[in-house]
Parts: C-alpha cells; structure tokens; sequence
C-alpha cells in the first residue's frame, strides 16, 4: 500500500475563486461538495491507499475532518516545493508516495487504482502520467489543455504522481533550480542537451528521451506511464473549466 499527499495550499486571488467566493480553488464547492472532498473520497475508497495527508490551509481541512473526512493533516508553507516537502514529511520514507493536486475533482479510486498498477513493479523514483491529446478529445471534446507534440503523438501531463521520499530530499536543490529555470529560457536552454532541442524542433523526441534526461539532471530514475484516463489530467483552472467539470459530475 502507499501513502498519498494531496496539495491544497497555495490559494489566490483570481477569476475562478473570486466567481465561486472561495480563497482557494479546492474548496470549491461542486453540488455540494468541495472539490477536495471528491478527491479524498476516491483516495478512500482505493485499496493501494494507506494514510492520506493532505496539505493546505488548517481552517478548511480541520472543517472537512469535523465532516467525516479521514486525514491527516500538513500546513501549507508557500511554494510548491514546501508543500511537497511538507506532506512528505509525514509519509513512509521507504516507500513510494502518490502525490495529488487538489484541483482534479474527476478522480476516481479506479482511475487511482489504474495508474499505481501501470508503474509495477514500482522501481524507479518517479512516475509520471502521459495522457494523449485523443484520449482528451474523446473523453471530453471541448477541454482545452497545453500539449507537446513527441514522437508518440500530442501530449500532456498528468496531476498525479508515484514518488521517493527519500529521493526528492536528497535532491531538493536540484528540483529548486529546475523549477526556477522554467521561465528563463536562457538558463534552461543552457541544462538541455543540443541533441534533445534538435529532436524537439525536427518532431523527433520520444517519451524515452524526455525520461533519461530527467533521470540525469535530477540524479533520479524517471519513468513515465502512458495513461489513457484523463481525470487525472482535468484540474480545475479556469472558470471553463468549472463549467465542464459540472457537466460531467452531473447526478443522474
């Protein structure tokens, strides 16, 4: 069994959570139940899941346990990064953890199921879902996601992952620089091999290629795992986004 940690830290001030009176897009409310509350209801309900903890705002999460909800919890401590670190303080080191963002209310204890049976037989340090633009497209026409196109076709990433514990603090600093390079494409033109933007800009980059120099830069074995449900792909953004979401969590 593993440990999940879900992030729900990190509230802001924006369209979706200014329309819904929320200061925190997890705790909107979705016929009648939080956006978080959908997720902590699959993770329950998965058989692979041990504890959950779940990162965030003490208020609201003391709320949801008052409601039944079973957790423990971690206070949220700004950046992604320390939220992670802070859920994962609470996690069996010597064990994978699956972490969650608080924002995919479409998750479902099979689709949770799905994905941890898809990274046996759980050997490497990170697992990372790859979902094909099609399987969006037929799953839910009309959502509108950031692709890249690899030489498996269009792409995007996943809002769940199997990860060390005991990796991701021995490497925290280089998971630090790689994030702080996200938006300075001269720095981070300078850590990607030549041979990897030239089999970007030619249509020539696979999966594989994108997992060793991960694996390299971040002194870890990355693995990715092509999935095909894309609840774990749908998180709650925009105010669009909200729009279908309730479409498709709709009761009968």
């Amino acid at each position: 069994m593993f440990d999940a940690v879900v992030l729900a830290g990190g509230g802001k001030r924006e369209p979706l959570t200014e329309q819904e009176g929320v200061n925190n897009k997890a705790f909107i409310k979705i016929y009648g139940r939080e956006i978080l509350a959908y997720i902590l209801e699959s993770l329950e309900k998965a058989p692979s899941i041990n504890r959950i903890v779940v990162v965030g705002p003490e208020d609201d999460l003391r709320q949801l346990q008052k409601d039944g909800y079973r957790f423990d919890l971690a206070l949220e401590q700004g950046s992604m990064l320390n939220n992670i670190a802070a859920g994962l303080e609470k996690t069996e080191q010597g064990k994978l953890s699956l972490i969650v963002t608080g924002d995919i209310p479409l998750l479902t204890d099979a689709v949770v199921e799905r994905f941890i049976k898809s990274c046996s037989p759980h050997q490497c340090d990170l697992y990372y879902p790859v979902i094909r633009k099609s399987s969006f497209e037929k799953g839910l026409p009309g959502s509108v996601r950031t692709y890249v196109r690899l030489l498996e076709g269009q792409v995007t990433g996943g809002n769940i992952g199997l990860v060390s514990p005991a990796w991701f603090f021995a490497n925290r600093n280089r998971l630090e620089m790689f994030i702080a390079y996200r938006k300075k494409p001269v720095k981070l033109a300078r850590i990607l091999s030549p041979v990897l933007v030239l089999k970007f800009l030619f249509k020539r980059l696979s999966i594989s290629d994108l997992e060793s120099f991960l694996s390299r830069l971040l002194n870890l074995k990355a693995c990715a795992v092509i999935s095909e449900d894309i609840e774990i792909g749908v998180d709650v953004d925009k105010v669009s986004d909200l729009s279908l979401i309730k479409e498709a969590l709709k009761p009968d």
